[in-house]
């Protein structure tokens, strides 16, 4: 196991530059249909409905004072019978009722169901040049081959949709780190300021795939997964050009589920995300930013708790270059609020971090079976 994790540490941690783009959100754990298609259904609940909104500002001394805002809004549903939990300890010749449950149990001979999903993520404002809405639908496959090991894998079809109007803002006030990307407009440096601005609208479809793995102990919790997504370059440009095209978005995230003690649980989470967004070529080179989207941090769960009311705290950072504090609030097993607050640690020294982002997080989870610390030694969803 721990040779398991130092692996997936050092791959997670390679090649962390190169022509990356930033993930625009903190918690991306929040929105995880945008992450990896394969985590479509993986909740504790028969459907689940989130909606995630951050409000981003950014004061980079070269181009001045921007804002952006974003919000991810996802549904997906379980199909079939799933794993159940909580009742294996039932009396003899007592009938068994299937509920949404997120921990696997032995004695239960279902080996996996279907996960299905519609995600829509919008960014811009009133004074954004650009406006980009993303449509997506994602179908997972969630297996159990074996009594503590794990495995699913899922598609995405997502069709994009941008808008460019520098009547509304100039994109020479235009910040890569808070803006949402996936469209490209001419450079910059090919422009004259005087020159007529520009309006243009641009669409495309896109192809995503992802995985992931894990195995459960009463002790610990792993779990691995991978993505990729543009998988066949779609041309993203306002004005058409063919050299423009989105390069492979390539992403991970690992899970480490340690039970403490009596009282308290400990997940540790990591997310790498690496997206050539802005193309790398011959008449484009050097069209990029160095910005390393790579999350890592701790959550703490409390075990077993009583009151319906249930309060976790965790703390993220970005790149090891800011701090996230994160808050997740239960109230009974329905709803879920996760608030979180990003700030850089050191703008000065690193400049491509200058953003602070609020955020909050509303999830509804129907037929939930558990509150998020019972049974926390055999739970295997965490999303």
């Amino acid at each position: 196991m721990k040779k398991i994790y130092s692996l997936a540490i050092l791959i997670l941690f390679y090649k962390t530059s190169a022509f990356s783009q930033n993930a625009r959100f903190s918690q991306m754990w929040s929105a995880p249909l945008q992450f990896n298609a394969a985590l479509t259904g993986r909740f504790d609940g028969k459907m689940r409905i989130s909606n995630l909104n951050s409000w981003q500002n950014s004061n980079d001394n070269s181009i001045g004072a921007a804002s952006m805002q974003h919000q991810n809004i996802a549904l997906d549903i379980k199909l079939g019978k799933y794993r159940s939990s909580g009742d294996e300890k039932v009396a003899v010749g007592e009938i068994k009722k299937v509920h949404s449950k997120d921990a696997l149990g032995l004695r239960n001979k279902n080996r996996g169901y279907w996960g299905v999903g519609i995600n829509y993520y919008h960014y811009g404002n009133d004074a954004s040049a650009i406006d980009g809405k993303f449509f997506s639908t994602s179908l997972a496959r969630h297996f159990y081959n074996k009594s503590n090991k794990y495995y699913g894998l899922g598609g995405q079809l997502a069709f994009a949709q941008g808008n460019l109007n520098e009547n509304r803002g100039s994109l020479f006030h235009y910040d890569k780190e808070i803006s949402g990307g996936g469209f490209r407009t001419p450079l910059l440096s090919n422009r004259n300021i005087n020159s007529l601005k520009l309006t243009a609208q641009k669409s495309y479809v896109d192809f995503n795939i992802g995985g992931y793995y894990g195995m459960i102990t009463d002790a610990v919790l792993f779990e691995l997964g991978f993505a990729m997504n543009h998988l066949f370059y779609p041309t993203n440009s306002f004005t058409n050009d063919s050299e423009s095209k989105l390069r492979h978005r390539i992403s991970a995230n690992s899970i480490l589920r340690v039970k403490l003690n009596d009282k308290l649980g400990l997940v540790q989470k990591n997310m790498y995300w690496q997206e050539g967004l802005y193309l790398r070529s011959r008449s484009l080179n050097g069209d990029s930013t160095e910005i390393i989207a790579f999350w890592s941090g701790v959550e703490l769960y409390k075990i077993n708790p009583i009151k319906k009311i249930n309060v976790n705290y965790g703390l993220y950072m970005r790149s090891f270059r800011t701090a996230i504090p994160y808050l997740n609030i239960n109230l009974d097993k329905f709803v879920n609020l996760r608030y979180s607050y990003e700030f850089p640690l050191n703008s000065k020294k690193y400049n491509a971090y200058s953003a602070k982002r609020n955020e909050l997080a509303l999830i509804l989870s129907l037929e939930r079976h558990t509150k998020p610390g019972t049974e926390f030694y055999k739970k295997i969803n965490f999303w």
